[in-house]
């Protein structure tokens, strides 16, 4: 009873929300984040400085994203800022080095969207922060924040100011029921959904979502933007070891032999 309970729900939101976008509500419906939120965000910037994507710190040298943000990207055209929850006011520039797509990537099912951008330098630990990556099962209920700098309306560009949104984990089956008809939706996937009008949008794929501190998904794709539809991420406790196999290679300076460098 409870299942059929929760697809009325995402039907009736689909439906309500054709009248609320008309009166201008405030699409994803998030706060202004903290100021240490800005401290593993990372934004990836194309030359211009526009925002395109978003992404987390969770080494040195590497971001996590979504890989339909970098898949067709070349490492010179893009700039990675962090530290900062304003891009108009501060933040750290990063050269991408190098950009590492998930191998079974899938650009048309959405399978496995997932990536790594490498920096040319060490991030500067005094003002970023490295987030862990999520080991633990997620649950339905559980409490997730959504960190990013996306747009708060349909048609609108992204933000200059960070915002966070609370959001509970969403029953898995009536994910895959409520989106059948554009993408299916894996274990390698989970979904996050309230109401209409707070969710995901234009400008938040790869945009870090949290459990107390740590990264347990990043946005990967839904129906924009926040019109009743649950969103939905790539699990980050099904690529731990594919993370940590790249970002854990040597970084270190090569041994010397003989004396000599």
């Amino acid at each position: 009873m409870k299942i059929l309970f929760e697809i009325f729900v995402v039907v009736l939101s689909f439906v309500l929300v054709q009248k609320v976008s008309a009166t201008g509500f405030r699409i994803v419906g998030g706060n202004k984040a903290p100021e240490e939120y800005g401290k593993f965000h990372a934004s990836i910037q194309n030359l211009t400085r526009h925002h395109v994507c978003g992404g987390a710190v969770v080494s040195k040298f590497y971001v996590v994203t979504v890989a339909h943000c970098v898949h067709n990207a070349k490492p010179p055209h893009m700039k990675i800022i962090t530290g900062t929850n304003d891009l108009e006011a501060g933040g750290k520039q990063y050269n991408v080095e190098s950009i590492i797509v998930y191998d079974d990537y899938n650009a048309t099912s959405k399978e496995h969207d997932i990536a790594l951008l490498k920096t040319k330098r060490p991030f500067d630990l005094r003002y970023i922060h490295i987030l862990k990556l999520g080991k633990q099962k997620l649950l339905e209920g559980d409490r997730v924040v959504l960190v990013g700098f996306g747009a708060h309306e349909p048609h609108g560009s992204s933000s200059s100011k960070m915002y966070a949104l609370e959001l509970p984990v969403f029953n898995q089956e009536i994910c895959k029921f409520a989106m059948r008809y554009s993408t299916p939706v894996t274990e390698d996937m989970f979904c996050t959904f309230t109401q209409f009008g707070q969710g995901t949008c234009h400008g938040d794929s790869g945009s870090p979502i949290i459990k107390g501190t740590d990264l347990v998904g990043v946005v990967s794709w839904g129906i924009p933007c926040a019109v009743g539809f649950p969103d939905v991420h790539t699990r980050i406790t099904s690529y731990v070891e594919w993370i940590q196999k790249h970002t854990e290679q040597n970084h270190c300076i090569p041994r010397r032999r003989n004396g000599l460098k």
